[in-house]
């Protein structure tokens, strides 16, 4: 079998189960959805899906990684070079773009997913390489960086779950405007 071949038809059926399952978010309550509805959505059988996910949780937390990664790869691109307060405004920007494009989808992911999950999915995705993309201004061990980071992002990830839950009645930018305000308070822009 030739390997490219497979790879294709992984990387198919893989999307095909995360199309069905943003469907079926958009439309119900992720406790709600079972495997075997995402599996006839998506055109394949139970087993098919287990080969891929080991459960719906497992799904959930794939869909928060790709969307950690889209924020890391945008940064990457457009916040090599800039001033920090200027990649923090990439990155938060990026993040409203995802939240916004499907919003029944994350207010879903929000309802579930922990904010300490969240972040250890974020850690996994993103802390080393922005620890390596000049995050931080100041030279700080790992540590000081593991725990600025837990500070932040745990932060922006309550605020942005707050607002996913709620009626939507703010902008999304009042959050990433909020969390820039908390960033630069007490200290100086660059």
């Amino acid at each position: 079998m030739n390997p490219k071949r497979a790879d294709r038809r992984v990387l198919r059926t893989r999307k095909a189960i995360m199309a069905a399952f943003d469907r079926l978010l958009s439309e119900q309550n992720l406790d709600k959805i079972t495997v075997s509805a995402i599996a006839r959505n998506a055109g394949i059988d139970r087993k098919t899906f287990y080969l891929h996910y080991k459960s719906i949780d497992d799904l959930a937390n794939r869909k928060a990684e790709e969307a950690l990664e889209q924020i890391l790869a945008v940064f990457k691109a457009e916040g090599l070079g800039k001033s920090f307060p200027e990649r923090i405004h990439i990155i938060l920007s990026e993040v409203n773009n995802i939240l916004t494009e499907n919003m029944a989808v994350y207010s879903n992911i929000a309802e579930r997913l922990t904010a300490d999950q969240a972040l250890a999915h974020f850690e996994q995705a993103a802390g080393p390489a922005l620890a390596h993309s000049g995050f931080s201004t100041e030279v700080m061990t790992n540590q000081q960086m593991h725990l600025r980071l837990q500070f932040f992002v745990g932060g922006s990830i309550s605020l942005y779950s707050t607002w996913l839950k709620s009626d939507h009645s703010q902008p999304i930018e009042t959050v990433s405007n909020a969390i820039e305000e908390a960033l630069w308070s007490g200290r100086p822009r660059e």
